[in-house]
């Protein structure tokens, strides 16, 4: 598989100088004329550990054509396959994904157009819908992130109907926008609420054959109608596990026009419901696991074929499958699974060094932990995707507790902070998603002292939490005045201080060990060697600091006292480039470099002086 192509939020440039360490008054002190040569280092790379490793599937978006074959967003793998009606593979359809003017980041919620045959892409992370032929030639593109008309906020599922209306589901706006297929709005409707008409984190979407609009609303644990002008018309669905309830993380939604049927994924029960046209329960199938029949932290999308099958993406065990109306399983391709090979990597952000040398990555979107020996050979994998004890959803930092040879993880989408033995085993895992005072709220990065207390930093919550080695929580720092998204962290070998990266400020922090601010790096916002745009990890040793600038490709240098020394690579693809660095760790006067673009992680040998 070529490297994949990812989309870089470059933030804002305001050009100024780096001065020196800001002290907690906010003065900029001067640094100290020794200090480049007291940080000279001359950085030269060494070699590799690992490389892109994908899934041969992750199956998301789900429609049917209007010639009948089956279209499935292949997620992680950036580009829309085909199958036909028996489930034979008919190749890819639309491979278009890319940074460029007219290019997608990935297929998102899928729709066609019924009159034509067009395909419809909600392109969540460019906030806009695509348009490609129905033989997946481009067509046009509108929208643009924000509120109010032609923009959104998470545009994630989109339909057309008989009419040539379009429909898409704006998530985190709480609203659903329609417009004709020019992408001219006509109006918007919904809104945050649980009365009729409102709604939570509207996703999947389905027209039935009167043109009447389904919603996924599951945020209410409901299905709700609209008429074709937007207008409520029913409701059905709560709360629970009895027949016709929803236990949540409800997906996707399509409609037997042909039979009136209406199949709704539950993700949380892992089953597909089946309604008639008024929300009257029929049935329901579908558990927990990797059989078949089975799903592994529920379905996706949803569609019916021409024959009145139903075709399921079940992205976590990296396949799509095939059931009757009566939810009888009749295929899933590929069958086995085409798994993520050992020693692959897609989209890691990860990396950490145990005592002895042993590398650890957290492989984000293949939901595992892979371990690697002190000279790069693959050892073991655990992990999958969900919830529980051995299971992630997108795990970014990890780290090695030096008190009990622990690997520490941020399980970043579910909200806690996990530990695991030196080999795999399963430890404890601490706090849920929230606000309150050990909670998390997409926490990224994380570092363990000497002592094995645990700084995390808790990004959307803007504040740094500590936890003891067993997961209890001792203390938290930080508001939103001083972080606006803390994003790496490290701590100081010498004094055991605190660093913390802060991505949307572009600034690094000073803190002692309990949580006392002593200053920040006077660095300006910017692109230049010496300036920060989006910085994530962050490493320290007894002289320096290191911070990986994404957007810029590089990882930046600077003494602890503010004097710039050098930058390490820049954007490129051989080795000894660096694309999208992500976090970092020094083991053995190594600097090790996980690059989520190349899907690897770079060593240099940092040469100090």
């Amino acid at each position: 598989m070529t490297t994949p192509i990812r989309r870089l939020s470059l933030l804002a440039t305001a050009i100024t100088t780096a001065a020196g360490l800001v002290a907690g008054a906010q003065v900029a002190t001067a640094a100290d004329p020794g200090d480049s040569a007291k940080g000279t280092i001359n950085p030269t790379f060494e070699r590799t550990i690992g490389g892109p490793g994908h899934a041969g599937l992750y199956a998301w978006g789900m429609a049917t054509g209007k010639d009948g074959n089956i279209i499935v967003g292949d997620y992680w793998n950036y580009r829309v396959l085909r199958y036909s009606p028996a489930g034979a593979p008919l190749g890819v359809l639309i491979n278009n994904s890319g940074n460029g003017a007219n290019q997608y980041y990935t297929p998102y919620g899928l729709g066609v157009d019924p009159r034509n045959g067009d395909v419809y892409m909600a392109d969540t992370d460019r906030y806009t819908i695509d348009v490609y032929s129905a033989g997946g030639s481009f067509l046009r593109s509108w929208g643009a992130k924000g509120t109010g008309a032609g923009k959104f906020l998470y545009p994630s599922r989109v339909v057309v109907n008989s009419l040539g209306t379009v429909f898409v589901a704006d998530t985190w706006d709480h609203n659903i926008v329609m417009s004709n297929t020019s992408g001219a709005e006509i109006k918007s409707f919904g809104g945050f609420g649980s009365a009729n008409g409102q709604m939570r984190s509207p996703h999947g979407l389905a027209i039935d054959g009167s043109d009447n609009l389904y919603v996924v609303d599951p945020g209410n644990y409901r299905i709700q109608v609209f008429d074709k002008n937007g207008t409520f018309l029913r409701k059905w669905g709560s709360k629970g596990s009895k027949a016709g309830q929803f236990q949540g993380d409800m997906r996707g939604i399509a409609v037997d026009k042909a039979r009136g049927w209406v199949y709704v994924v539950d993700g949380e029960a892992n089953r597909v419901n089946k309604y008639d046209l008024n929300g009257n329960f029929i049935t329901r199938w579908g558990s927990m696991g990797a059989g078949p029949g089975q799903f592994a932290d529920g379905g996706r999308e949803i569609t019916v074929d021409n024959s009145g099958n139903v075709w399921v993406a079940d992205m976590p065990n990296f396949r799509v499958q095939k059931f009757s109306p009566t939810g009888q399983y009749l295929m899933s391709d590929p069958n086995p699974p085409q798994l993520p090979p050992a020693g692959g990597f897609n989209a890691p952000r990860g990396v950490a060094v145990a005592k002895d040398g042993t590398v650890a990555v957290s492989d984000t979107y293949n939901w595992r932990i892979q371990t690697f020996s002190a000279t790069g050979a693959f050892q073991k994998q655990w992990g999958k995707r969900g919830r529980g004890p051995y299971l992630f959803n997108y795990a970014r930092a990890i780290a090695s507790n030096p008190v009990t040879n622990d690997w520490v993880i941020t399980d970043t989408d579910n909200g806690r902070i996990v530990a695991y033995t030196k080999d795999g085993t399963y430890k404890w895992g601490s706090g849920e998603a929230g606000t309150t005072p050990g909670k998390f709220k997409n926490p990224q990065g994380l570092a363990v002292a000497n002592n094995g207390n645990i700084y995390v930093a808790d990004s959307n919550n803007y504040r740094v939490q500590v936890l003891n080695s067993n997961g209890g929580l001792v203390t938290t720092f930080g508001t939103n005045a001083q972080f606006s998204y803390p994003k790496g962290i490290a701590i100081d070998p010498v004094d055991q201080s605190v660093w913390v990266a802060d991505s949307a400020k572009a600034a690094i922090t000073h803190w002692s060990a309990s949580g006392a601010y002593l200053g920040k790096l006077a660095i300006g916002r910017g692109t230049a060697d010496n300036q920060l745009s989006g910085p994530y990890g962050i490493a320290i040793d007894k002289e320096r600091v290191y911070v990986a600038d994404v957007p810029t490709h590089k990882v930046k240098v600077w003494t602890k006292s503010g004097a710039f020394v050098t930058k390490i690579s820049q954007r490129g693809y051989v080795a000894g480039k660096l694309y999208q660095p992500d976090t970092l760790a020094i083991y053995n006067g190594r600097l090790y470099i996980m690059e989520e673009g190349n899907e690897r992680v770079s060593v240099f040998n940092l040469n100090t002086k």
